[in-house]
């Protein structure tokens, strides 16, 4: 049974076209950036706005982004691609740590990036914030 459900969300995946807003290279800034990886944990899931992508190697980009403040800690929970010969759609959605061991929260947002390999080499593909944040 999870095979299928899996093949199905592949399925509607590809019947999907990428949107959102043109994002373009990362600049210095991101370079000395933590990297995180997403986690499955986390409680009152929201999208987060992609600051920057940018292209790492032939299949490979890194994403920028912000955490949110404290009091809670904030992780990224999920990333989803929608990927089209024209387009690469990047949507990253972070979440209220609720592990209690989680320790300390930063009280100010926090920069981060991500790493993500896609089905195909960017190329000329528009690399788009499918966050639908509107930032």
């Amino acid at each position: 049974m999870p095979r299928v459900v899996l093949a199905l969300i592949v399925i509607l995946s590809a019947c999907s076209t990428p949107a959102g807003e043109e994002r373009t290279g990362c600049g210095a800034e991101w370079r000395q950036v933590e990297a995180v990886a997403a986690t499955a944990r986390g409680v009152d899931e929201q999208p987060l706005p992609v600051a920057c992508i940018h292209q790492i190697a032939n299949r490979r980009v890194r994403v920028g982004f912000t955490l949110p403040a404290g009091p809670s800690c904030h992780v990224l929970r999920r990333v989803e691609l929608v990927e089209s010969a024209e387009a690469v759609s990047i949507s990253l959605f972070g979440a209220v740590d609720d592990d209690p061991a989680a320790g300390a929260c930063p009280e100010e947002p926090r920069d981060a990036v991500t790493e993500i390999d896609l089905a195909a080499p960017v190329d000329d593909r528009v690399l788009l914030d499918g966050s639908g944040t509107g930032e």
